[in-house]
Order: structure tokens, then C-alpha cells, then sequence
């Protein structure tokens, strides 16, 4: 017999013989919450009161959400959700440890998935008031904030493209008056021509009245979304359940309205002033050839879109293949045999336990964060991630407690995402080392994460490749493509990759470092294999990086401890020979040096920043 008074008087119910008066009350209390408000004033707030007790009840003591398969302990009877427990075995043991009150609980046979699973928790979860409405709604404020970020984004870059673009237009008017100063009243007549043509190809493709019209619609816009962003939390925040499941609709409604529009406009950021354009000078050897030659000073080329080009664009939801950095447009071959590699190689710095001050520090990934310059390097070992500046000082470190961390990298939005091989999933952190978000689900079951990327696009190239101990038969070789969005896009080189180690995209194409077949294995942008480059040159690939300036890519091989850079057509432009071990390569801001990590004497690594071309 269970007893509780209300309004004075003295309610008994008869309980079920296996039920406990806890257990029967939790799984009853919001019936006994419905019942109290027909019968009390204040029923409002005893519904908030209550709501706030089981969303305790209802967390789990690890992740501090919501349980997911909440399995109860058996010696202690407290609860975690699996995959938390899971998470919780770093070795092969018989025994769980309670991370509430260090109990320890013997693992059944058929492992955590075994323990008895809490129904009456389950059934708390989805009983919970405004728990839906909550939820539907924190899911669009979600994606408004991502394409908020988004759209904020691509008008920065957007800005700063058409900024360099006017830049590089003015230095090459320079240069052509400083020629045009020595030489004789054709060149001059000549200087004039090309003077003007640049101008009036600048006006045409670069107008300032539009743009101008364009960022302040898209600045407005991106105002009034972060305005309703704040109005959308502060009602999340403030208001009660009642006003939540009254609001819902129209709030959602706002929110994606806004959502639409901003991808709109990130859409339009990203292709606006996309292409820049360059000025190719005739090589003249002597003036007699120039007199020849009319006393031409050039050719102007412009490198601009189609309105073509855009429409497929649009249609194909993505941004063109063609590479863009610091102004310069590189959609067309670059011609790599006149490039000087004579100072490549040539060591800057080294960064290991020394020079960061610190007892151990074994880094076998390192990746570069485009905007910024910094550069962060993954210690598996200690499970640390370490961040470091342009110049190479050793600025912060964050651990990372629990997986099997294999790789890591850094977002276009400025994340650090390390690649976790246990969970197959991808953790994201800031750059002060507080965790963001996890996402990304594997399509099959015999995928195993192995190496991430991130291309220009902010995609996220994965590869999954079988690791010592597996067999091929127990993991998938293959390569998959997320985008922003996590969703999967791509999945593709099943059946043709062996063990690849690290995948870039790069013009269109994916290159891709397989130690298995002992070369770099090319894919179209559509996952088409193409071709092999480097067969036989190469004894173990591990690590790929993409020059998006000249088209090169540098990869390293431990086999024969080297560095190699190849154009993309295969043709070896340069090689680098070590007597440490190249584990992995990545280019520095502006793709102006090497940071390679090492592996030297006695197991210790470091990271080395080497001259590029």
C-alpha cells in the first residue's frame, strides 16, 4: 500500500507485489502531476518542479544526457547508458566500475549490451512533459545557427577574395608601367591599351555598386537571424512548458524561413567573386623580338565563370572544381617543371618535448588551420591534442579521455575534429579544447575509420582501411565523403584500394596514399577510378597533402623514408631522403612550408617544419 496527501487529505493506492513504492511512483508521477492540477492552483509550477527532477533522473552521470540504453548496474543499481560504459573499457577486463560510487559490477557473458536494460527510465523519457516540442524545437535552432555560421562565413571570404582581387589588378598595372618606362612610344601607346583593358575587365566582372548592394542585403540578413536566434533562446531559456508547446510552430516556422534565406545568400557569397583573374606577360629574350612582336607587353586573361557554369553549380548544390587561394585561380595546369625546388627541405625548426616544455610529446598527426596559421598535433599515446601557433609556440593542450584516436584535422569553420577508430566518429572541439559536437554514422558495419581531411569545400574525406591485426575480410578499404551538413555524400574504391592511409581532393580529383598497392591511387570527382601514379616508386605510403597553389602533392613514405612531390599527372618533381621515419605531412598557412611528423630514435617523435618550394 502506497499513501500521499493532497490538499490535506489522504490518498491510498494498493501496489502491485513486484513493484517497489519508488519504481511505481517514478513510473506514475506524471499522472499523479495531471491529477494534482485539477485539484490545485499551483499546478503549473508543480509540473515544472516535477519536470526538473526526472530530467535528473533521466541523465546519465557520464555524457549528462539523456540516457540512450540505459543499462542498470546490478551491485549498485545505478545507471549509465551503453555505449558511456562501453567508452569506459579501455582493456579486456571482467569488472565495470560504477562512475557514481566506484562499485564494481561483473561484466555477463554477453558483454555491456547484456546488463538489464532500464524500461522504467525508457519510459520516463518519452513521458516527459514538452520533451518533444523541446527538442523540435533546439533541432531548428540548430540548423539556423549552422547556416547563420555558414552564410557569415562565405561573406567574410567573399569580401576578402574581391579585396585581393582589386589588389592583384593594381600591381599589375605597376608592372607594366615600370616596363612600359624604358622602352620606346609603342610600348607606351601599348601601356595605355592594356592599362584601360584591365580597368574595364575589372568594372565588368568586379562591380563595386553590386557587390556593395549584396553584402549589405546579406549583412542585414544575417543581423536579423542572429536577432531571432537570441529571441528563440531566451523563450528556450525562460519560458514555461506551457508557452513552448504554444509557440512551437511559429517559431520553427521563423526559424526556417531564416535557415532558407541564409542558405540562399551562402550559396550566392560562395560563387560571387570566385574567379580572379591574371595577367600573363610575354617572355621576351631580346628587343629585337620585341620589336618584332609589335611591341606587345602581353596578353590579359581572364579566368571567369560561365553563367553556364554557375547554373550546374547551383543544380549540383556545390561549389565549382576549381581551386582559389590568396587571389590566384589555379583551374587550369599549372606548369610545375619550371618550379624551383632547389631550397626545399631545408629545416626551419623542430618541435618536440623541448622545445614545448613538456615531459613526453609523441605526435604522429599534425593538421593546419587555413585562416589562422595555427597548427594542432595529436599525441595517441597520452590522448592529448596539442595547439600551437604560426611560428611553432606551444600554446595549449586538451585531453581527450576516452577512444582510439587515429587522426586529426581542422575544420573550415576553425574546429579541431579528431578521429576516433573505436566509435567511428568524429569529435569536434574549439581551439580552447572545449567539446563542440560528435557526429557521422558508418554506412556499413565493416567500416573502420583510418585517416580524415578536409578539403577546401569543408568536406570531410575519411578513409577505412583494415588496421594490423584485421583482415580485409573484417574491414571495408574505401573512401567516404561527409559534407558541412554530415551527411554522407560518397562512398567509393571498394573492391579496388588495398590499405589506404590518407586521402586529398584536389582539382577535381581524389589522390589517394594506399600502402597495400604501393603507389597513389586517382579517383574522378565522382569516385571513377582513373589511374595509378607512383607505382613502384613508392614501398609504403602513409600520408598525402594537396599544394592547392601549384597542384602538387607531397607524399610520405616510411618504407623508404622519404618525401616525394609529384604533379598530378605522376611525374616526380622532387624527392626528399631522411633517416627518421616521415609518419605524416601537412602544408603551413599559404602552403609556404613542410610540417612533417617524424619518428626517431628509441620511439620518440616530433614535428619538423621544412622549407617547401
Amino acid at each position: 500500500m502506497f499513501s500521499t496527501e493532497q490538499d490535506g487529505r489522504i490518498w491510498r493506492v494498493a501496489l502491485p507485489d513486484e513493484a517497489s513504492e519508488e519504481a511505481w511512483f517514478l513510473d506514475h508521477a506524471y499522472y499523479f502531476v495531471c491529477f494534482g492540477m485539477r485539484q490545485n492552483k499551483m499546478a503549473t509550477a508543480t509540473l515544472n518542479d516535477v519536470v526538473a527532477a526526472v530530467e535528473l533522473e533521466i541523465s546519465c552521470p557520464i555524457c549528462l544526457e539523456d540516457f540512450e540504453e540505459p543499462k542498470c548496474l546490478p551491485n549498485c543499481a545505478h545507471n549509465v547508458c551503453q555505449h558511456c560504459l562501453e567508452g569506459m573499457l579501455r582493456k579486456k577486463t571482467d569488472f565495470v566500475e560504477c562512475p557514481v560510487c566506484r562499485i564494481e559490477s561483473a561484466i555477463p557473458q554477453g558483454g555491456i549490451a547484456a546488463f538489464p536494460k532500464n524500461h522504467l527510465i525508457v519510459r520516463l523519457i518519452e513521458r516527459t512533459p514538452g520533451r518533444k516540442e523541446k527538442e523540435a524545437i533546439k533541432e531548428a535552432l540548430k540548423t539556423c545557427k549552422g547556416k547563420l555560421e555558414g552564410a557569415e562565413t562565405a561573406l567574410k571570404d567573399m569580401e576578402d577574395r574581391y579585396v585581393t582581387s582589386r589588389s592583384k589588378a593594381q600591381e599589375i598595372k605597376q608592372k607594366i608601367k615600370s616596363i612600359a618606362e624604358d622602352v620606346i612610344t609603342k610600348v607606351r601607346e601599348h601601356e595605355s591599351r592594356i592599362l584601360d583593358e584591365i580597368d574595364q575587365k575589372l568594372t565588368q566582372n568586379r562591380n563595386e555598386v553590386t557587390f556593395e548592394t549584396h553584402k549589405s542585403n546579406a549583412t542585414e540578413l544575417c543581423e536579423n537571424a542572429t536577432s531571432c536566434i537570441q529571441t528563440v533562446e531566451d523563450i528556450l531559456h525562460n519560458g514555461e512548458v506551457s508557452d513552448l508547446k504554444d509557440l512551437k510552430d511559429a517559431l520553427i516556422e521563423e526559424l526556417h524561413e531564416f535557415s532558407e534565406s541564409l542558405e540562399s545568400r551562402k550559396f550566392w557569397a560562395n560563387c560571387e567573386f570566385t574567379y580572379p583573374f591574371d595577367v600573363s606577360l610575354s617572355n621576351t629574350e631580346s628587343v629585337d623580338k620585341f620589336l618584332q612582336n609589335d611591341c606587345s607587353l602581353g596578353n590579359l586573361l581572364i579566368n571567369t565563370a560561365s553563367d553556364a557554369d554557375l547554373d550546374s553549380a547551383s543544380a549540383a548544390e556545390e561549389i565549382p572544381e576549381v581551386s582559389v587561394f590568396s587571389g590566384v585561380c589555379f583551374d587550369t595546369p599549372v606548369d610545375v617543371r619550371n618550379m624551383d625546388f632547389s631550397n626545399c627541405g631545408t629545416l626551419i625548426q623542430t618541435v618536440d618535448n623541448l622545445t614545448c616544455e613538456l615531459q613526453k610529446f609523441n605526435p604522429f598527426s599534425v593538421a593546419v588551420a587555413r585562416n589562422s596559421g595555427h597548427f594542432v598535433a595529436l599525441d595517441e599515446e597520452l590522448k592529448n591534442v596539442h595547439i600551437f601557433n604560426e611560428e611553432g609556440e606551444h600554446s595549449k593542450r586538451f585531453r581527450i579521455m576516452y577512444g582510439d584516436l587515429w587522426d586529426i584535422g581542422v575544420s573550415n569553420e576553425n574546429e579541431i575534429v579528431v578521429l576516433n577508430r573505436e566509435s567511428n566518429r568524429i569529435l569536434h572541439y574549439d581551439m580552447n579544447g572545449n567539446f563542440q559536437k560528435k557526429f557521422v554514422t558508418p554506412p556499413r558495419h565493416n567500416v573502420k575509420f583510418t585517416s580524415i581531411s578536409v578539403d577546401m569545400h569543408g568536406r570531410f574525406v575519411i578513409t577505412s582501411s583494415p588496421c594490423y591485426e584485421e583482415t580485409q575480410e573484417d574491414t571495408e578499404p574505401c573512401i567516404l565523403v561527409y559534407n558541412q551538413s554530415e551527411k554522407l555524400t560518397m562512398s567509393f574504391g571498394d573492391g579496388i584500394l588495398l590499405s589506404p592511409q590518407k586521402a586529398v581532393f584536389l582539382n577535381g580529383k581524389f589522390f589517394v596514399a594506399d600502402s597495400g598497392k604501393e603507389s597513389i591511387v586517382v579517383f574522378d570527382k565522382s569516385g571513377i577510378f582513373l589511374e595509378e601514379i607512383a607505382k613502384g616508386c613508392l614501398e609504403h605510403p602513409c600520408s598525402v597533402a594537396a599544394d592547392y597553389t601549384q597542384g602538387n602533392i607531397v607524399v610520405c613514405d616510411r618504407g623508404n623514408p622519404s618525401v616525394n612531390i609529384y604533379s598530378q599527372t605522376g611525374e616526380l618533381l622532387h624527392h626528399l631522403q631522411f633517416e627518421d621515419i616521415p609518419l605524416q605531412v601537412a602544408f603551413t598557412k599559404n602552403f609556404e612550408n613542410l610540417l612533417i611528423c617524424f619518428e626517431v630514435d628509441n620511439g620518440n617523435k616530433n614535428i619538423q617544419m621544412l622549407t617547401y618550394s
